[in-house]
């Protein structure tokens, strides 16, 4: 019975790992193209480009791959998407992908091979998701989540569907999405138009996913469900759950997957553990192990103790404040302080060694470009969905 046992969870296991959509990434850790990379550097990435085109075999829902440019610019005509698994596409698979560190100026490039869990199965991969603002998102998902969640958690569950009115999510010409096209929208661009409001609420990306995250999990989705990579056309942000996605580093650049190569001896992957979300950019590598939840050792969620932000003092001040506040773990948070008039006049993200000491000073005459008059001022601390605010009077 025991052996049974292990047998069963032994074939569970293979079959979701063989049939699992599958993600690769990769973006210069510099200003300079990835072509600039080492003779070994390139005979890394052919690893793993080798290994995504085996892979491919158990993904028969397309792939598709996005570049990004040095110049931050919608890039929407270098996405190429096939039908085909790239077993069976190789001639567009290599060309596209030597291009990447051939002659063009690509900084980013973000891969995937689909295995349809929800939506429309019998068109190209539609990964990358993208939405257009002032540059280009763009979304990769190895996972699943209810739509029917998700939605709620877009529209105030159904009180408030501006957004998606806006910005409807596709039905690949099956009709309406709030009628017949229902059953072909695909979770995974639920999960980005989420994110997407979420940012455009803050007016910032990394506030923006935690808030989504943050959501997400609490609605009852696991981190194991949400492993992707997201981009602001300039850093990648990569989130997951129970090892589901792993990144690496070379001279050059960083690199991320779902399933790496065996073969690569000379670099190290790393494991990104259940809540973390990770930023490549050209100025390294920042981790927040607790991004959005703690995972406890019976692998059960946690939601984390909120953040707090306490009475500063002195108030009425002069010269200088002291705003205290409690921090949560590794949670990235903002400090804003506003004058009556919404104006924002001070605006930062705390570091380590602020989140640690629990306060920050704020002088206001020396953290201004310019004068500030007597009056009302509103301190604004933003962790997540969490925004906590108090008033203190400035006097000069």
């Amino acid at each position: 019975m025991y052996r049974s046992i292990l047998t069963l969870f032994f074939i569970f296991h293979i079959s979701a790992e063989i049939f699992a959509c599958r993600i690769w990434a990769v973006i210069s850790k510099s200003d300079m193209a990835l072509n600039m990379a080492t003779n070994q550097e390139l005979e890394f990435v052919s690893h793993q480009l080798d290994a995504l085109y085996a892979q491919s075999q158990y993904n028969q829902d397309g792939w598709a791959v996005i570049r990004y440019g040095i110049s931050v610019e919608p890039m929407t005509e270098t996405i190429f998407r096939s039908e085909l698994p790239a077993n069976q596409d190789s001639l567009n698979y290599w060309t596209t992908m030597n291009e990447m560190f051939g002659e063009h100026s690509d900084r980013i490039g973000i891969a995937h091979i689909r295995a349809a869990t929800s939506g429309a199965s019998l068109i190209p991969n539609p990964h990358p998701w993208i939405f257009e603002a002032n540059k280009t998102y763009s979304f990769v998902h190895n996972g699943g989540a209810s739509k029917e969640l998700i939605y709620d958690l877009i529209t105030d569950n159904g009180l408030d569907d501006t957004w998606l009115e806006e910005h409807p999510p596709q039905t690949f010409g099956s009709g309406d999405w709030r009628d017949e096209g229902w059953d072909f929208v695909v979770d995974s661009e639920l999960i980005m138009l989420l994110i997407m409001k979420q940012v455009n609420i803050f007016d910032d990306v990394l506030i923006g996913l935690e808030a989504a995250f943050s959501l997400m999990i609490e609605a009852g989705i696991s981190p194991y469900m949400l492993n992707c990579v997201f981009s602001d056309s300039e850093s990648l942000y990569v989130y997951g759950g129970n090892n589901g996605l792993k990144f690496s580093e070379s001279e050059s650049f960083y690199s991320v997957m779902s399933s790496p190569p065996d073969n690569s001896v000379s670099y190290n992957w790393e494991p990104i553990s259940s809540g973390e979300l990770i930023i490549l950019n050209k100025d390294g590598s920042t981790r927040y192990p607790s991004f959005a939840v703690v995972q406890s050792s019976e692998s059960e969620i946690v939601v984390p103790q909120k953040p707090e932000l306490y009475p500063a003092y002195p108030n009425p001040f002069n010269g200088q404040v002291v705003i205290p506040f409690k921090a949560i773990g590794d949670r990235p948070i903002s400090i804003s302080i506003f004058n009556i008039s919404g104006i924002s006049v001070y605006n930062k993200y705390l570091s380590t060694r602020e989140k640690e000491s629990g306060k920050i000073i704020w002088q206001p005459d020396k953290a201004a470009e310019y004068s500030l008059a007597s009056g009302v001022y509103i301190i604004k601390m933003t962790s997540g969905v969490n925004v906590k605010t108090s008033k203190i009077m400035f006097i000069k």
